[in-house]
């Protein structure tokens, strides 16, 4: 009878927290090393969609013990919730400095599906001054998060998928964009720049395909495929809105491995 008691209080401390806090409990736990004790994960039905990781949460733990846990640190920056998804931007050090989003599925409340991208931070300021991670953290508005979802999803269907340039300026309030992209400045101005003078180099950003839209009041999490600098690559491109217009941008952009290489047959999306 205890134990079924003991259970019983696990699932209902779960229940009490919302998915956000709960993916962010999830990440937070790789510095603390305790992901198999806040049972958060499903044991045995965990999908994973990072190629670089085998599916199941085993392979997670594994992945931990690898780690040197000596400079390991996870700072989870923004969260954020869609439903049964809760999702979060992080600051981390693994193996090195790490920018990522981390998106979990919860069902019955642990998580049973996983999706990542990373991309090695730097630490250096862009050319206006900004990290890839600082800035608004706090979703308002959230009667309009479906409108700001259809914004988002349409600026990245129209403008980066189907090449409509023209239409930009139906997204941005004049000029008007906070970037944390480590390679551009601030201004629509300048990502457009960048973005013409790759494709100049012969290394072009090239957005094909868009995986999910996943969005909180006035932030929007838009996952894509494509290329960059002539790598397969995932695009997890996070937009704040304001009255209707996209202001600040935050991105990850990770290469796919080819299929021989994945530790898992899931997909990345």
């Amino acid at each position: 009878m205890s134990i079924l008691l003991d259970v019983l209080i696990l699932i209902n401390k779960h229940m009490e927290l919302s998915n956000k806090d709960k993916a962010e409990a999830i990440q937070n736990s790789i510095e603390t090393e305790t992901l198999a004790e806040i049972g958060l994960i499903h044991p045995e039905s965990y999908k994973q969609h990072n190629p670089n990781v085998a599916t199941g949460l085993q392979a997670i733990l594994a992945l931990h013990e690898q780690m040197p846990m000596e400079k390991v640190y996870t700072n989870v920056v923004r969260k954020f919730q869609d439903g049964d998804i809760g999702f979060v931007h992080v600051d981390y050090f693994l193996f090195e400095h790490t920018a990522a989003f981390d998106i979990h599925r919860f069902e019955n409340g642990v998580s049973v599906e996983h999706w990542d991208n990373l991309q090695t931070n730097s630490r250096k300021l862009n050319k206006s001054g900004r990290t890839m991670t600082d800035g608004k953290t706090k979703a308002v508005d959230h009667h309009k998060t479906d409108d700001n979802k259809r914004l988002a999803q349409n600026f990245v269907k129209n403008v980066l998928v189907n090449g409509q340039i023209d239409l930009v300026s139906a997204y941005f309030r004049n000029d008007e964009l906070i970037q944390h992209n480590p390679y551009m400045g601030d201004g629509v101005q300048e990502f457009l720049n960048v973005l013409a003078q790759w494709k100049k180099d012969g290394k072009p950003q090239i957005y094909n395909k868009i995986h999910k839209v996943l969005g909180e009041g006035n932030f929007v999490l838009v996952l894509s495929e494509g290329s960059f600098w002539g790598e397969h690559a995932a695009f997890y491109d996070l937009y704040r809105i304001e009255q209707d217009k996209i202001v600040e941008h935050w991105d990850v952009i990770e290469a796919i491995p080819e299929q021989k290489k994945r530790k898992n047959d899931n997909g990345k999306f």
